[in-house]
């Protein structure tokens, strides 16, 4: 009832796609507050989808965040949810972040607070320092410093392309998928079939395309491990780790290289959720998010307060 709340507060919600290059186009999910807050709303949000899901996994939060006063924005990386998916197109990360980038300038988005859930928090963390004037702070859910999409979590996707090709059928990946959620999740309730079939559409609807897709993601590399430029991020990075932890989330061993690396760094065990805190437990990622837009305003007001003649 209190998402339903939410969702009618809110002014306007858009689909756009946006050129990015010759054959590649990002899709752009935007939910816009009816009014942005005088106390400090109005800063922007941008949600960084996994493989799986696409904008669809933050339904439940860009509407609560916009009801506090911030623009909301999903934007679904190339071969990600409806963004296209040509073939021989570069899918690493690095090149994901910068497209990313590419989108912000076409939004006019700076400085905004960016969520990377799975693969999608590799790619947050290289528009903070890639792009650091479009990111004001960044919120980890289930991802850290990997340098391929077939990482992690991620591998759920990225195990589908050989499979699709010898097993390939509608009905074998939509299996494969919700196998894969509930594995993941505290308690699998959430996974209803009309879950199920939006995180399997983009994979289902196309699966020639999809392995082929996948395949290039696995595959992509990265010239410099991302690892060692965790020091060039100065902005706050927030990690939301799911506490019934069985597999397909981030490793203990890359939330120490982020602990022991990143300038400004903290970690935060979320009950009762799997590596889908944002399906489980979509509050604790709006209060992290609030908490990071708190934290930017008071240190801008005491810069202002520290600059202000006597």
């Amino acid at each position: 009832m209190m998402i339903l709340l939410l969702v009618l507060a809110i002014d306007s919600t858009s689909v756009t796609h946006i050129a990015v290059a010759p054959h590649e186009s990002l899709t752009v999910h935007s939910t816009t507050p009816a009014s942005s807050l005088e106390d400090g709303g109005g800063q922007s949000v941008v949600f960084l989808p996994g493989l799986l899901g696409g904008a669809f996994g933050f339904r439940k939060v860009m509407p609560a965040l916009a009801e506090f006063g911030h623009p909301a924005y999903a934007i679904e990386p190339l071969g990600v949810g409806t963004s296209s998916h040509p073939d021989n197109s570069d899918y690493s990360l690095d090149a994901q972040s910068d497209r990313i980038a590419a989108v912000l300038d076409t939004l006019d988005v700076a400085h905004a607070v960016i969520v990377g859930s799975n693969f999608g928090a590799a790619v947050a963390l290289r528009l903070a320092y890639r792009h650091p004037e479009r990111v004001a702070a960044v919120v980890l859910i289930e991802g850290g410093p990997v340098d391929r999409s077939s990482a992690g979590g991620a591998s759920i996707a990225v195990r589908l392309a050989p499979v699709l090709k010898i097993f390939g059928g509608r009905g074998f990946a939509r299996r494969h998928i919700a196998n894969a959620l509930r594995e993941y999740s505290a308690d699998p309730a959430w996974v209803t079939n009309a879950v199920v079939d939006a995180y399997a559409r983009p994979i289902v609807d196309d699966l020639s395309g999809a392995a082929r897709v996948l395949a290039e993601m696995g595959r992509a590399t990265v010239p410099t491990p991302l690892a060692d430029n965790l020091w060039r991020i100065r902005q706050p990075v927030r990690l939301l780790v799911g506490a019934v932890r069985r597999h397909g989330g981030i490793e203990n061993n890359e939330i120490a290289v982020l602990r022991e690396r990143l300038p400004d760094f903290a970690a935060d065990t979320v009950a009762n959720s799997g590596v889908y805190v944002n399906e489980e437990q979509p509050e604790a990622v709006v209060r992290t998010v609030l908490s990071l837009v708190d934290a930017a305003r008071h240190s801008v007001a005491v810069s202002a307060a520290i600059s202000t003649p006597r």
